[in-house]
């Protein structure tokens, strides 16, 4: 295994800060829905991996909601005016989409067709701009199918006739169905890859994990990879930042430029890729064709900066993450109340902000120390905690944080697909790899089908021959 950084684990890790506490990238806790995964977890986290019900908020229009947005908590946040007019457009909308059919090109198209102009304005279109920096008008549709529960205001009368459980109704999509129980080590995420790397050593004494190794190029021969060569490169840990996760291509935010240290050759009978995709496409070199390069040129990935804050109080927020509109950051996170109730001193708790952001912004290039009183200053006017208990600020950071569903994306996917689908002993997965917006369960998911396939003898046209992209767990 070969890994860039000084840990392993990727965005899925902790990392210790000047006293030991954790800090993890964002809160990485796993859903149950996925059993034969949480059951591997369980299993590997023997001594502890408790469930905690889902509590995730959001401020809207003032007030904090359940998240995903119910259609319940939008009415109850509405003047009877705004209500009646969003209402008036839903139903506007839905009579238009049974008579008149349009095509769903944009997310903005996806929204506005599912719930109509007057939520889109209030919400969706608003926040999709802040976390992605463009307007939804050129995200792709299938990006808002993904990822944003499809509202339907005709169940507020039902859900109110509702009780308890029977009440969560408001949201449902395809591919992020309904969690109300989550599962995190408490000693935080990064548990899970220490363990297993200490598996795959001890599973045989050739068996090697590498750190600090960056991969600089695949060697391939005709329609198989025989070989990568690596280089080692420096930690990226400094002054307050305890990481930057880049692929060593980048032109801008690439920590290993000016590394000349000398390369290695490391034969190989497969290859299991998890680096981004565009990536994995430029270490192939002249093996990749010239169609695959520029479709590899259109996918883009969003930045992300993660301020860790270690506060002098044993807990901050009335619920595991939060999602604001008017902040600094997305996402506010408490790890201790995901469950990560070991990650620091039981009289001082860590939370987590989220910002995504592009690469030498000014996110990117402000120092940790700046980042942790501009946040401790929102949360202390949000009355979460006195500014005067920030104890210890530092940032993560990764290039490639979340990709980016850019109009037309489609096209470049079903290009790179094709061109992969050559290299039986070469597969690529994860959200990175795959270029899937994904949750930790299904990336999980996808380490395990990789690992089967090339067990398995068999060849990808036999596997994932007749497989759509949507519904790969690798390529």
């Amino acid at each position: 295994m070969l890994e860039a950084q000084d840990f392993l684990g990727g965005l899925a890790t902790t990392l210790r800060g000047a006293t030991g506490a954790g800090y993890d990238f964002g809160p990485h806790a796993y859903h149950a829905r996925n059993q034969r995964v949480l059951d591997m977890f369980k299993e590997i986290a023997s001594d502890g991996f408790p469930a905690r019900a889902k509590n995730v908020r959001i401020k809207f229009r003032g007030k904090y909601y359940k998240y995903p947005l119910e259609a319940l908590d939008i009415a109850k946040s509405m003047s009877p005016f705004l209500a009646a007019r969003a209402f008036f457009d839903y139903s506007l909308e839905s009579l238009r989409r049974k008579l008149r059919p349009r095509p769903l090109v944009s997310a903005e198209d996806w929204v506005v067709q599912a719930m109509g102009r007057t939520l889109y304005g209030l919400f969706f279109g608003p926040y999709t701009t802040k976390v992605w920096g463009i307007p939804p008008s050129q995200l792709a549709a299938s990006f808002a199918q993904h990822r944003i529960p499809h509202i339907s205001l005709a169940k507020v009368v039902l859900s109110s006739l509702r009780t308890g459980r029977a009440k969560i109704t408001g949201s449902e999509h395809r591919y992020a169905p309904l969690v109300i129980e989550l599962f995190y080590p408490p000693k935080g995420a990064g548990l899970i890859s220490e363990r297993m790397a200490e598996r795959i050593r001890r599973a045989d004494p050739r068996n090697e994990t590498r750190t600090n190794t960056l991969v600089t190029r695949v060697e391939a021969s005709g329609d198989r990879v025989t070989a990568v060569w690596v280089r080692r490169v420096p930690s990226t840990r400094k002054a307050g930042q305890l990481a930057q996760l880049a692929t060593g291509r980048e032109n801008d935010g690439n920590p290993y430029h000016g590394v000349d240290a000398p390369e290695e050759r490391i034969a190989c009978d497969s290859i299991v890729n998890t680096a981004p995709l565009p990536a994995l496409v430029d270490l192939l070199g002249d093996a990749a064709s010239a169609e695959a390069k520029a479709a590899a040129r259109h996918l883009r990935f969003r930045a992300i900066t993660i301020v860790g804050l270690r506060i002098k109080r044993p807990k901050a927020l009335p619920a595991q993450s939060i999602y604001f509109t008017n902040k600094t950051f997305n996402r506010l996170s408490e790890t201790r109340n995901y469950g990560g109730s070991e990650v620091c001193a039981p009289d001082e708790t860590i939370l987590l902000c989220d910002i995504t952001c592009d690469v030498g912004d000014e996110i990117w290039t402000s120092s940790a120390e700046a980042l942790g009183r501009r946040c401790a200053k929102e949360l202390a006017d949000e009355g979460f905690i006195k500014e005067s208990e920030l104890a210890e600020s530092v940032v993560l950071r990764a290039t490639f944080g979340y990709p980016v569903y850019l109009v037309g994306y489609e096209r470049a996917i079903d290009t790179l697909m094709s061109e992969l689908m050559r290299f039986d002993n070469l597969v690529t997965g994860g959200r990175q790899g795959l270029y899937k917006y994904v949750d930790m369960d299904i990336a999980s998911e996808m380490g395990i089908s990789m690992g089967e396939f090339l067990l398995s003898g068999k060849t990808k046209k036999d596997v994932i021959g007749g497989v759509p992209y949507e519904d790969r767990t690798f390529a």
